[in-house]
């Protein structure tokens, strides 16, 4: 892994190097950009499951997980820019134990943040920059479980999210309104809190801060900026 991310970053410095100074490449000072991520995933499995007297069981498991986060950047000097963004979470589960219980969940939520850039090479067709990202992010889900003796149970999970991060990121133009752009790593703190209720009229609430830093692969990912 370490060698194809020494790889990603030579093959970006030369084309840095070996890029073009062609004048419809690069930013100005009063561009506007629109940019963002769109996440879907799905989940159809089979999974068997032992209890604690040895019992095996076999259970179905269907969901899915989707998230749009539009971003929208303004350039206040050619170097730095600054933007919002506001974004759309939801998710759905089903779980169906033959021998058991179903269980449903459903999750809906929010993010909001604000973020500024430092573009280190503006002009040029690939530029490194500095990205700088403040957000907030809550989620609330519902959880209805349902035994085979139909003894209903509900829960529900308020999580809320507050972040603060900083990034190193390569953006390259396609054209000169088109371009690829990911961040590469992140370092930053965050602050989580999760409240859990359920119908019995019980609440439980856990809160926990750290600081994370993480450079990977895992997360190296292109998505579209745009430049109005």
């Amino acid at each position: 892994m370490k060698t194809t991310f020494l790889l990603l970053i030579t093959i970006a410095t030369f084309a840095q190097i070996k890029a073009q100074e062609a004048s419809e490449f690069g930013f100005d000072k009063g561009d506007f950009t629109i940019s963002g991520t769109m996440n879907y995933s799905y989940q159809n499995s089979d999974q068997l499951r032992t209890d604690i007297n040895g019992d095996i069981y076999r259970q179905d498991i269907k969901g899915h997980n989707f998230s749009l986060i539009p971003e929208i950047g303004y350039f206040v000097s050619n170097r730095i820019m600054t933007g919002i963004k506001i974004g759309f979470i939801s998710s759905k589960a089903e779980s169906h134990d033959i021998d058991e219980f179903e269980y449903t969940s459903k999750g809906k939520g929010y993010s909001a943040g604000l973020f500024g850039r430092y573009y280190f090479s503006p002009k040029k067709r690939v530029s490194l920059f500095m990205e700088l990202d403040a957000g907030y992010r809550k989620i609330k889900s519902d959880f209805d479980r349902v035994s085979s003796i139909d003894d209903p149970t509900a829960n529900s999970n308020t999580n809320e999210n507050y972040n603060l991060t900083a990034a190193p990121g390569i953006n390259i133009f396609i054209n000169k309104n088109l371009s690829l752009t990911s961040r590469i790593g992140s370092i930053g703190y965050s602050y989580r809190k999760d409240s859990f209720d359920n119908s019995d009229g019980d609440i439980w609430i856990n809160k926990r801060e750290g600081i994370d830093a993480s450079i990977s692969l895992d997360n190296f990912f292109f998505g579209v900026l745009y430049r109005i």
